[in-house]
């Protein structure tokens, strides 16, 4: 009778392995590793997911070419693993931990695949900081595949089995404890003597098929977590190597400071325009209706040149930042910081810009006030009031920059405005048609990418019509006014760059011309009549290919301005480095280099133009005074 009893009590041995809270101490510890070691699995399995969707649309083929370097795989999967036993640890719940972790990848794999697809850029560090950018623009490219799909469901699939299945539990809490401790230093000397060591990161082949002088195929080559853990040090501001505050004032107190003449002052009026560049000059397939023909007329009354940009598709911030405070390396101007626009202010002008998106995009609400121009006009504070539209277009936005400085100009005698598009933003529409003339003809491209490159040279032949119009009633003037329009970098067109390889334009050799294909766009310095005249100069002319640090260099030049210390001081690195591109690579005598490749001469004109350019970022925005002489 009692043997019956302590039957009907006991549980049934083939359950006592999947058991946390049994009473057998071996049977706690085995579950305990098997669940360790299906997490561990698991772990590699998330990395493995990740890595896959980071090769974006070259699928297979890179993929494979990881396990060629299985340095690669390690680096990029160790992370998960770290991860998800560390919240083990912390919860005591295989299920919890395996579930953080997986939503985890899915969210960053997703993410990095659809910025991979739509704009050929994968997600590095100084994403973060204008996430809210990303996660606005970014709905507008999400494109549920099969892939993503299934990787959704066997994360489901898989909690559900360490729900039910593998619950093994670690010891008490000091043991816990002790191991969450040891994971996080792990990771950090991982952190500190692996993903941030450049030397060891630079060691990895960029894959065959990929151009090596582009970042970005540079970064998808090392994998997805890897390169992005390594990005980190670059998206926190942190001094040049072997910085010294005293080197960079001593190179500005070098120079002096000199005010524009009265009897030179002229109104300037700088507008970038999204997206915009010239594609007459790379593809002999526009045999439509000229998409370029006004901006071809005022290109052709002004001083205009190629401006080499750092940036694809995407990260406008980077070139409107480099215009307006002439640095080549930036920083996230959370403080006050020198800029052209406080040199303007000095010179008792007023200042403004306009941008009709969101304050809140690329934080210019807060950076532009740092950069010293207050009275900034956005959406929010003005744009929604004047356009129906959320995206004002340029016939819209073009009048109203210039009301808003004849509006200045009666309090101040001059006025400064730096302004930023939104027209020809994309992504552009694949099904419906918004061009009423065609520019390209449909014979050799397929239904969407014919709609996609249509619709963006119909707004680029808009805003070449309503610079035009600009320019034409500035002419009208008898007030002095001079017009900076630059493009801020390359369009999208179509996902995995298909527009682009339907017009004949290669951007994967590795050849000095595909880099210019990939980075290139345009610059002019337009002059009015009265300009000209109270200037003596024609403002016509070819300028040279400059990066877009250089092109208050170009307006100062042309105005016949001596101009501020750190623009003397530029003027010099300009004329030995004229292209300083994004993670330093330059571009000398038609070469494309890194860093360790310059001659030394120009390592040092580098070196001191970062030093000086960071110093600038820092001191409150005051230039340093000359030295006594």
């Amino acid at each position: 009778m009692e043997e019956q009893e302590q039957r009907k009590i006991e549980k049934p041995r083939r359950l006592a392995w999947f058991d946390p809270a049994g009473k057998s101490r071996g049977v706690r510890f085995r579950l305990g590793c098997l669940t360790g070691f299906v997490l561990l699995i698991a772990g590699i399995c998330l990395g493995l997911m990740n890595l896959w969707f980071g090769t974006g649309r070259y699928g297979k083929e890179l993929f494979n070419f990881y396990f060629t370097q299985p340095g690669l795989v390690l680096w990029n999967v160790l992370p998960f693993v770290l991860l998800i036993f560390l919240l083990w640890a912390l919860t005591n719940r295989a299920w919890v931990a395996f579930l953080a972790t997986g939503s985890f990848t899915l969210i960053y794999s997703w993410a990095e695949y659809w910025k991979l697809l739509a704009r050929s850029d994968p997600i590095v560090a100084e994403d973060l900081t204008v996430i809210s950018e990303g996660v606005t623009m970014g709905a507008r490219y999400i494109e549920v595949t099969g892939s993503i799909i299934l990787s959704a469901v066997l994360v489901l699939l898989a909690t559900l089995l360490f729900f039910f299945f593998f619950r093994g539990r670690l010891p008490r809490l000091p043991f816990r404890l002790g191991l969450a401790a040891l994971l996080i230093a792990a990771a950090g000397l991982l952190y500190g003597n692996v993903y941030l060591d450049n030397e060891r990161y630079e060691s990895y082949a960029c894959w065959e098929p990929l151009n090596v002088w582009i970042d970005s195929n540079q970064f998808i080559s090392r994998g997805c977590m890897y390169p992005f853990l390594n990005s980190i040090q670059k998206a926190v501001p942190s001094p040049p190597r072997a910085y010294s505050e005293a080197a960079a004032v001593y190179l500005l107190e070098e120079y002096e400071t000199d005010p524009i003449p009265q009897d030179r002052k002229v109104n300037v009026i700088v507008i970038m325009g999204e997206a915009f560049t010239d594609f007459s000059q790379y593809t002999d397939m526009i045999t439509g209706v000229d998409p370029y023909a006004d901006y071809h007329a005022v290109r052709d009354q002004s001083i205009h040149g190629t401006l080499v940009s750092n940036v694809f598709a995407g990260g406008t911030f980077n070139t409107e930042r480099c215009a307006l405070t002439g640095f080549p390396f930036l920083t996230d101007f959370r403080r006050a910081s020198w800029s052209y626009a406080r040199y303007f202010a000095d010179q008792g002008y007023a200042l403004n810009g306009s941008h009709p998106g969101y304050e809140s995009f690329y934080n210019r609400n807060s950076v532009n006030a740092n950069l010293g121009i207050e009275q900034y006009y956005f959406y929010e504070n003005h744009y929604d009031e004047i356009c129906d539209d959320r995206i004002t277009p340029d016939a819209i936005l073009f009048p109203e920059i210039l009301r808003l400085c004849r509006e200045d100009l009666k309090q101040k005698d001059y006025v400064f405005s730096f302004n930023v598009t939104y027209q020809n933003h994309g992504p552009y529409a694949t099904d419906t048609v918004y061009f009423s003339e065609v520019y390209v003809p449909p014979q050799g491209l397929d239904g969407e990418t014919y709609t996609i490159v249509n619709n963006y040279l119909s707004g680029i032949a808009d805003t070449g019509a309503q610079l035009r119009a600009l320019t034409d009633e500035l002419n009208a003037d008898d007030t002095p006014w001079v017009l900076v329009f630059f493009g801020d970098h390359k369009p999208w067109l179509g996902d995995q760059n298909i527009g682009y390889e339907a017009l004949g334009i290669d951007m994967t050799d590795g050849s000095i011309e595909s880099i210019h294909n990939y980075r290139d766009t345009e610059y002019l310095i337009w002059a009015n009549g009265a300009a000209k005249a109270k200037l003596g100069a024609d403002f016509c002319g070819e300028g040279p290919a400059i990066s877009p640090c250089y092109l208050m260099n170009r307006l100062f030049d042309a105005c016949g301005w001596e101009g501020p210390s750190f623009l003397k001081f530029s003027r010099q690195t300009e004329q030995l480095l004229p292209v300083i591109c994004l993670g330093d690579y330059y571009i000398v005598d038609d070469r494309f280099l890194y860093f360790d490749a310059l001659p030394n001469v120009l390592q040092n004109a580098a070196m001191r133009m970062h030093y000086v350019s960071y110093f600038l970022t820092q001191n409150g925005g005051v230039l340093p005074a000359a030295k006594t002489k």
